[in-house]
C-alpha cells in the first residue's frame, strides 16, 4: 500500500484504487492500512474515487448499500448478498453471515471484531428467530436501555414476545416467550427456582468485562452458574480488538468439541488521523507506517482543523476527563466555539431539552445546570454519572442530529452506537489497570469515529490528537484475554471478592439468598437478628414511615441508619473505614428520602440546599460530602469531600451534586448495599416468618411497598411514568393487567408506553 504522501502525489490515482479493490477482493477488509488508503484517496482525489466507489463497496461486503448495482462487478458479487438474503432474510456482510453460521451451528461461540463490523447486528437477528427465553448480558444500563429499544422496535406488533431490563416473571396470562436484557449484576437473579425459565441462549456482548478487577469476578460468576443452572443452553460471547476470544471458551472448560471461535480483524469504516504540531500546524498522517507522524512522512493541512471541526455543520466527540466535568474547566479551550453556536430552535430538540430540565430539577434560579445550559446551545455533556433517563434522551439529541459537540468520557467507549463524524482527543488519559486495557478503551473509543450510514458511499470519519506518538503505541497494540478465569487466579488476602470467589469454588454460594454461606452465617448471629429487628420496627410498626419521617423522628433515623450499618458490616465481618463509612452514611439519607416519595429532582435539591448552605451567607465555604464510591472499597480508608474546602457556596455546583446522586442510588444503594441488605432481611424472614422483612426487601428493590406501582414496575413500566398510569389500572397482578377503556384517551406518552399490554 502507497503512503499517504504518495496517494496525495500519486500521477495514476486509478491504478491506485485498482490494485486496492483487488487485494480487497482476495483477503477481504481486514488490513487497518488498506481502509486507511480508502479515505485518504476519497479525500486528496473525491473525483476519480466516485468512479470506483459501487464497487469498493462491493468488496467490502455491503450489500445492502446497493442492492440494485450498475456496475458489472459490483453486479457479479452481489450474488453473496442475495444468498445472505435468501438465507437469513438480511443483506448481511460476509463477517456477519460467519458469525450467524457460526451460532447455528455451535453451542458455545467466542468472537471478536471491530465495533463497525456489525457482530451484535448477527446476534440479535438470530434471537429474534430462536424459540425459548434469551438473556442478553451488557456491561451498562446504557446499553441495557439500546438493546431494549432496538429488540422492541423489532417485535412491536408481537404481543408474545416480552422484553424485561430485569429479572421477573409476569404476565403469566399470556404464553410468553421472554427477553432479558441484563448487566451481569441484574442476571444474578436468574437462578431462582420459582421463574420456571426455559432459557436457550445467553449472549455476553462487551465480554472484554471479564478482565477487569471487580466485575471480571461478577461476570465470571455468572458465567459459572450459567454453565450449571442451563447446561443445555447456547452461550455466545462478543468483544471488540481482542486476539484471542477462544480464551472465553477455556477459560470455563467449555467442549471445544461445540466449539466455535474466530477473531475478525474486519473493517467497514475508514479513519484519517490529524495531529496538531507544536508549530501551530496540523497534519494529515498515518498511525499504520514506521514514523507515520513526522512531518517528512506527513501532509499539512491548508487550513487550521478546529475551523473545520467546530463549525457547527459536524458532529464531534470531543474525549476530556470525569474530574474536568465535575470541575467545569472542560470546555475552556472549546468556549469560543460555542459562544459562536445558535440556540437550537428545532421543536423536537427543544422538547428534548425541556424533559432533560424536568428530570434534573434546573431552573435558572436556584438550580442552574451547565448541562442544560449547554443542550441549548447544541453542546452536550455525556458520562456514566449522567442520570440514565437523561443519558436516554441525550443520546435521542445526538441520533437526530441536535449535537455539535458532545463532550464525553470514556462511557462512550463500552459499546454504545453513538457514531460522530470527529473524534477529538482533548486528553488520551484511558480507565484501565495495564496498558493494554488502556489501549483497548481507546480503540473502542476512536472506533465512535465515522458513521456507517445506508447511503450508496465509502464512509469515515477524523481523529484529531496532539499526541500522535501515543496514539500510535495504542492503535498498534493489542489485546489478549486471559486464559485463565479470574476466579482461578490468585487472589489477594484483604481483596473485598475472596469471599464470594471463594465461595463459588468450594461449592458453598448460598443460591437461596444470593450470598458466600460465610456471609449467611454472619448475618444468622443473634447481633444481626437483633438489629434487623429493630429496623422493621422503625420502619413498620404503628404505621410504614410514622416512626420515620418528619421533624421530630430525627433520631430515630439516626437509629436506623446504625442499625442498618451494624447488618451491614456483620455481612462484611470486619468494620468500615472512614470513607466507607461516610459513603453510607449518605446512602441510607438517601435512601430515606427515596422510601418517603421523593423524586429524584426533589433529592438533588435537597442535597443541593444542604451542601450550598442555602439561606447562608454567600461568602461562607461548601459543607462536607463523601463522593459516592461503590462498597466496600478498603481503598476508601480516608474521609474526602466533592468539593474542596476552599469552594464558595456560590460556585457549589449543580450537576456536580447531581451526578453525584444519580452515583449514589444506581451505584451505592441499588449496586453495593441491595443484594446483602436483602439477603439479611430474606434470612430473617426465614428465621421469623415475619412479613414485614419481605416488605423491606421490596422497599430496597422497588423503593416503594405501594403494590400496583411495585407491580407496574414489574410489569416494565418507567419509574417517572408511574404516577400517571395508575390513574388507568382496572386490576394488576402477577398474572394480567387490565386498563381501564379510558386509557386510550390519555396523553401520547400514556397511550404508547401501554398499547403492547392491551388485547
Amino acid at each position: 500500500m502507497l503512503s499517504i504522501k504518495n496517494i496525495n502525489t500519486e500521477y495514476d490515482v486509478r491504478d491506485g484504487l485498482c490494485e486496492i479493490i483487488n487485494k480487497l477482493h482476495e483477503e477481504g477488509p481486514v488490513d487497518s492500512k488498506v481502509l486507511e488508503s480508502l479515505t485518504y484517496y476519497k479525500i486528496f482525489h473525491p473525483i476519480i474515487f466516485r468512479e470506483y466507489e459501487e464497487k469498493i463497496l462491493s468488496v467490502l461486503g455491503l450489500f445492502y448499500k446497493n442492492i440494485k448495482p450498475n456496475d458489472l462487478f459490483a453486479f457479479l458479487l452481489s450474488g453473496v448478498g442475495e444468498t445472505h438474503k435468501k438465507q437469513y432474510r438480511e443483506y448481511l456482510t460476509p463477517v456477519q453471515a460467519s458469525v450467524r453460521n457460526a451460532i447455528e451451528d455451535q453451542q458455545f461461540v467466542s468472537i471478536s471484531a471491530p465495533t463497525s463490523a456489525g457482530k451484535s447486528f448477527s446476534l440479535r437477528d438470530y434471537i429474534y428467530e430462536i424459540e425459548g427465553d434469551s438473556v442478553i448480558v451488557v456491561p451498562s444500563r446504557a446499553l441495557i436501555a439500546e438493546y431494549i429499544k432496538t429488540i422492541r422496535e423489532r417485535f412491536k406488533n408481537d404481543k408474545s414476545v416480552m422484553i424485561s431490563s430485569f429479572v421477573d416473571c409476569v404476565f403469566k396470562i399470556r404464553k410468553l416467550r421472554r427477553i432479558f436484557v441484563l448487566t451481569p449484576e441484574r442476571a444474578r437473579e436468574l437462578f431462582s427456582e420459582n421463574l420456571n425459565l426455559n432459557i436457550s441462549l445467553f449472549f455476553f456482548d462487551e465480554a472484554q468485562v471479564s478482565e477487569e478487577k471487580e466485575r471480571g469476578v461478577i461476570f465470571d460468576v455468572l458465567v459459572r452458574r450459567v454453565q450449571k443452572f442451563f447446561p443445555n443452553a447456547k452461550l455466545i460471547f462478543a468483544h471488540p480488538f481482542v486476539d484471542n476470544p477462544s480464551a472465553q471458551i477455556k477459560k470455563h472448560s467449555m467442549d471445544e468439541g461445540k466449539s466455535y471461535s474466530r477473531s475478525y480483524p474486519h473493517s467497514t469504516v475508514g479513519k484519517a488521523f490529524i495531529y496538531g504540531h507544536a508549530n501551530k500546524e496540523d497534519y494529515y498522517f498515518s498511525p499504520y507506517y514506521e514514523s507515520g507522524h513526522l512531518i517528512r512522512n506527513s501532509i499539512k493541512l491548508d487550513e487550521k482543523f478546529e475551523s473545520v471541526a467546530f463549525n457547527g455543520e459536524m458532529s464531534v466527540l470531543v474525549f476530556v476527563s470525569k474530574s474536568s466535568i465535575y470541575r467545569g474547566d472542560f470546555i475552556k479551550d472549546f468556549r469560543k466555539y460555542v459562544d459562536k453556536f445558535n440556540v437550537v430552535k428545532d421543536k423536537n430538540a427543544v422538547k428534548i431539552i425541556s424533559q432533560v430540565e424536568e428530570l434534573l430539577g434546573a431552573n435558572e434560579t436556584n438550580h442552574r445546570s451547565n448541562l442544560v445550559g449547554l443542550l441549548r446551545k447544541g453542546v452536550v455533556i455525556h458520562h456514566g454519572s449522567v442520570p440514565l433517563d437523561v443519558r436516554f434522551l441525550i443520546e435521542d439529541f445526538i441520533r437526530a442530529g441536535f449535537a455539535k459537540i458532545c463532550f464525553a468520557t470514556s462511557t462512550l467507549a463500552q459499546g454504545i452506537n453513538m457514531p460522530f463524524d470527529i473524534v477529538w482527543l482533548d486528553n488520551m488519559r484511558m480507565q484501565g489497570i495495564s496498558e493494554e486495557d488502556k489501549a483497548l478503551a481507546f480503540k473502542n473509543l476512536i472506533g465512535r469515529s465515522g458513521r456507517l450510514s445506508k447511503e450508496l458511499k465509502f464512509d469515515f470519519g477524523y481523529v484529531y490528537t496532539k499526541n500522535p506518538k501515543l496514539l500510535i503505541e495504542r492503535v498498534n497494540s493489542s489485546f489478549s484475554l486471559s486464559e485463565i478465569s479470574i476466579l482461578d487466579q490468585e487472589v489477594d488476602e484483604v481483596t473485598d471478592e475472596k469471599e464470594l470467589i471463594s465461595s463459588i469454588l468450594d461449592g458453598s454460594f448460598n443460591n437461596e439468598f444470593n450470598l458466600p454461606m460465610s456471609k449467611v452465617e454472619r448475618l444468622s448471629s443473634q447481633e444481626s437478628i437483633e438489629n434487623i429487628k429493630l429496623i422493621l420496627e422503625l420502619v413498620y410498626v404503628g404505621g410504614f414511615g410514622e416512626k420515620l419521617f418528619g421533624s421530630n423522628n430525627k433520631q430515630n433515623r439516626v437509629r436506623l441508619k446504625d442499625a442498618l450499618f451494624n447488618v451491614y458490616c456483620i455481612s462484611l465481618g470486619r468494620e468500615l473505614f472512614d470513607g466507607e463509612t461516610n459513603v453510607f452514611n449518605t446512602a441510607i439519607d438517601i435512601f430515606i428520602l427515596v422510601i418517603q416519595g421523593r423524586s429524584f429532582k426533589e433529592i438533588v435539591g435537597i442535597r443541593y440546599n444542604n451542601i450550598s448552605r442555602r439561606g447562608e451567607a454567600r461568602t461562607s465555604f461548601a459543607r462536607f460530602s463523601q463522593p459516592a464510591n461503590k462498597l466496600p472499597d478498603s481503598s476508601l480508608v480516608n474521609s474526602f469531600s466533592l468539593f474542596k474546602s476552599d469552594v464558595r457556596v456560590k460556585d457549589v455546583s449543580y450537576d456536580a451534586i447531581v451526578f453525584d446522586t444519580y452515583d449514589y442510588m444506581d451505584t451505592v444503594i441499588s449496586f453495593s448495599l441491595s443484594d446483602v441488605l436483602m439477603g439479611a432481611f430474606s434470612i430473617y424472614h426465614n428465621f421469623t416468618k415475619d412479613n414485614n422483612a419481605l416488605k423491606m426487601i421490596e422497599l430496597l428493590k422497588y423503593g416503594t411497598n405501594d403494590t400496583t406501582h411495585t407491580l407496574l414496575l414489574r410489569y416494565g413500566f418507567p419509574p417517572d411514568e408511574i404516577k400517571e398510569l395508575t390513574e388507568y389500572i382496572d386490576s394488576i397482578t402477577e398474572d394480567n393487567i387490565i386498563f381501564k377503556p379510558d386509557v386510550l384517551n390519555g396523553s401520547e406518552q400514556v397511550k404508547e408506553l401501554v398499547e403492547w399490554y392491551l388485547p
